[in-house]
């Protein structure tokens, strides 16, 4: 069972982690975030469009809609292009979340996928979803920093917490 303080905590840390991961994809060159290095997505960029987009999309589906449209990574030059939109993802959510009380975690919510599929599931169950969902992409885009020879953070969710507990002493 999730409550608002941890749907709240984990958006905390998906932020603090996606930053981590951002900051080291903008030390790349341009042809190093495009480069093809054969992957579930095909590079940094292509993969960093996608788990934005997933976190996009998961939060239009909570808002009752249902869209059916892709991102195309062309439209993302650069890692600030990815970091301003993530951004404005992280501030709809955080305004959804805020307007949450614990009971509505349990609610389930109803999308149609982009294949036309109808799916129902808790908002909470959805929530750690799309958390889960980008620590898997961040992981992917370690893996490709160290292919191109780039320092790779750790975006570990206890060392997000020794952080925060580092900032309370």
């Amino acid at each position: 069972m999730m409550n608002v303080k941890d749907a709240r905590g984990l958006f905390a840390y998906n932020e603090w982690a996606n930053a981590l991961i951002l900051d080291a994809a903008a030390r790349l060159s341009d042809e190093e975030f495009t480069r093809g290095l054969g992957n579930s997505f095909p590079s940094v960029r292509d993969t960093l469009v996608h788990l934005l987009f997933a976190e996009w999309v998961w939060l239009r589906r909570w808002r009752g809609e249902s869209p059916r449209v892709t991102l195309d990574p062309a439209d993302f030059p650069s890692v600030e292009r990815v970091r301003a939109r993530l951004s404005e993802v992280a501030r709809e959510r955080a305004e959804l979340v805020a307007g949450l009380s614990d009971a509505d975690l349990d609610g389930v919510v109803a999308y149609v996928n982009a294949k036309g599929e109808e799916w129902r599931y808790p908002l909470g169950r959805m929530m750690r979803h799309v958390v889960n969902h980008s620590t898997y992409h961040r992981g992917q885009v370690v893996t490709m920093l160290r292919q191109l020879g780039a320092g790779a953070p750790s975006t570990d969710l206890l060392y997000y917490d020794d952080e925060l507990a580092a900032g309370a002493s």
